[in-house]
């Protein structure tokens, strides 16, 4: 028979919607469903130790056996199963999945992201903030600057703006306290540090960016000489 604490961490769900009664369910019922979000919460202990330890091929693993567990109590849309979506996204990105990474840091930021970008407004603010600025790395690597741009702007008029370098330490900043990388200006970093503890993650989407926008120029220049070359006629 499950204690009064266990029934208090099953029905204390930081989401939108009523995930269960617990009055409805058996004792058995209950107890497997403390049993696995308990085992939930291990695993993804061991996959934030793999992924801190680079093993991102482990971490991915262990990421979606602690979702498989929680889905087995909560929906995907809960604080809870947000929590291993986004962490097995990150996992995901680092092994260059990118379609995985996608896939699942969409269904993390369908929770966590406010409700005036589609989102439900589940859960601490940073988390939003954290999964916004790892959509924007995703699209990033995808080429799409200005999409990263956008995402991490979507925090600006809260002050709800992540830090670029993931390992900095889990706080919110103003746009104004901030300072952008000078060759995109589209990812931001609150201290010289951070920046350059991200170069070698940002260096390569941003050297492509560089001279994807230089090309750009040079076309854009050639159409307008084109456009203004007087024609055979005027001649």
């Amino acid at each position: 028979m499950p204690s009064k604490k266990q029934n208090k961490l099953l029905s204390k769900s930081a989401m939108h919607g009523t995930v269960f009664d617990i009055s409805s369910m058996s004792a058995e019922a209950v107890q497997d469903s403390y049993n696995s979000n308990m085992g939930a919460i291990e695993i993804s202990n061991r996959a934030t130790q793999a992924s801190m330890s680079g093993d991102y091929r482990t971490a991915a693993a262990l990421h979606r056996q602690a979702l498989a567990l929680k889905l087995k109590t909560f929906p995907e849309t809960s604080v809870q199963a947000a929590i291993s979506f986004n962490g097995l996204g990150e996992s995901l990105l680092s092994l260059q999945d990118l379609s995985g990474a996608e896939e699942a840091l969409s269904k993390a930021l369908r929770v966590r992201d406010d409700k005036t970008f589609g989102g439900l407004g589940e859960g601490p603010r940073f988390d939003a903030a954290v999964t916004r600025e790892n959509m924007a790395q995703l699209r990033e690597a995808q080429g799409r600057f200005e999409e990263a741009k956008e995402m991490r702007m979507r925090g600006k008029s809260k002050g709800h703006i992540a830090c670029g370098n993931d390992k900095c330490p889990g706080q919110l900043f103003l746009l104004s306290a901030l300072k952008s990388c000078s060759v995109c200006s589209c990812v931001f970093y609150c201290s010289p540090d951070c920046q350059k503890k991200d170069w070698a993650r940002h260096k390569g989407p941003c050297k492509k960016e560089k001279e994807r926008r230089k090309e750009k120029e040079a076309q854009d220049a050639k159409a307008k000489l084109e456009s203004e070359a007087p024609t055979t006629a005027e001649r």
